[in-house]
């Protein structure tokens, strides 16, 4: 039998998937024992690339699976010391479980709290789109794109338990009622610990450096103590000599960031031969046959597209279509285990 494939279309909205636990091991190789290790967890609703691949190990490895560009629960762990050099271990949940290694650069994060640059006086915001360029033991060094008001990349280590998949909300900032409102001078701005000129970091802003707004209520010397909620949140004293003081009770816009956030198509489906409901959990092998390595697996009570059969295999896609098989090889599973029943020519027994 001619194997069918699934002719998948690109509509306009969006695909809504569930999240699940991530899956014991299904045949991928263990990744190197440096990077976060496996007690850092992240989690939630991502948006992958179109066709970013899916490999079998944390470096070289095969071609194991590509994301369809929909939205995709997704967990992740193992992410790698340098994330030029290697790949963090995944499994893509939503009832159809592939688990393997893909780049962690490609597939931003959130933050879901506030996050130190520079301890007690610099934080990257709540809320914010981040990018993941490597890890240590629990911990995730992570970047904020230069945009908005920033004119330089930040970078930032942060904990595991600060970071999503899923996007997060900013928090809310209330200005003090009495504050007066400052800009910076120009594009560099010296942020200091305390009004005795400890320099704790020199925040780079874009522009002129008036796109940044801080707020004070407290001046002492020639140092104000200012307060500024944006792409960071600032918490410090700088010099007087450094900003411009805005008339009393005037108030200006600050920017807001353009964040880059793909437009998750919704993805449907023509040309496959039955849907199948799992009544049990089906391992998944990439390529048709028992010698054919296992690569995820299909939960109770999912549903699949069922695209081919060949002697006892059946070749299956997931219905939430989060994840697609390579060009190379299939996703199959043995079509007994999805209840199908293989007829033989003359009433002899079905081949299972």
């Amino acid at each position: 039998m001619s194997t069918r494939r699934g002719r998948v279309l690109i509509q306009a909205s969006l695909l809504s998937v569930g999240l699940c636990g991530l899956a014991a091991d299904a045949g991928a190789t263990d990744p190197p024992a440096t990077g976060s290790g496996s007690s850092c967890v992240i989690q939630g609703n991502a948006i992958a690339p179109k066709d970013q691949a899916i490999y079998s190990a944390a470096t070289g490895g095969n071609r194991i699976a590509v994301f369809s560009g929909a939205i995709t629960p997704l967990r992740a762990t193992n992410f790698p010391a340098d994330s030029n050099n290697g790949r963090m271990q995944i499994n893509t949940a939503a009832g159809f479980r592939i688990e393997g290694f893909t780049d962690a650069r490609s597939i931003n994060v959130w933050s879901s709290r506030d996050i130190p640059v520079a301890p007690d006086h610099v934080w990257i915001s709540g809320g914010r789109q981040l990018r993941v360029l490597g890890a240590s033991p629990g911990r995730l060094r992570v970047e904020l794109p230069a945009r908005g008001s920033i004119g330089q990349p930040v970078q930032a280590n942060a904990s595991c338990d600060a970071l999503s998949f899923g996007r997060t909300t900013p928090p809310v900032f209330d200005t003090p009622g009495n504050a007066r409102g400052y800009v910076a001078q120009r594009n560099e701005l010296d942020l200091h610990g305390s009004s005795a000129g400890d320099l704790s970091y020199t925040l780079h802003a874009s522009g002129d450096g008036s796109s940044i707004l801080l707020w004070s209520t407290e001046t002492r010397g020639a140092y104000v103590h200012v307060l500024s909620r944006f792409e960071l949140y600032v918490d410090a004293w700088v010099k007087r000599s450094d900003v411009k003081a805005l008339p009393q009770g005037e108030m200006m816009d600050q920017a807001i960031p353009a964040e880059s956030v793909q437009n998750p198509p919704s993805l449907a489906l023509s040309n496959y031969l039955r849907i199948v409901q799992a009544t049990h959990a089906i391992p998944i092998r990439f390529g048709r046959g028992d010698a054919a390595p296992v690569i995820g697996e299909i939960e109770s009570g999912s549903e699949v597209y069922v695209l081919d059969i060949i002697l006892s295999w059946a070749s299956v896609i997931p219905k939430a279509l989060h994840v697609m098989p390579t060009d190379e090889k299939g996703f199959w599973v043995k079509a007994s285990d999805l209840g199908i029943a293989i007829p033989v020519p003359d009433g002899g027994v079905p081949r299972k």
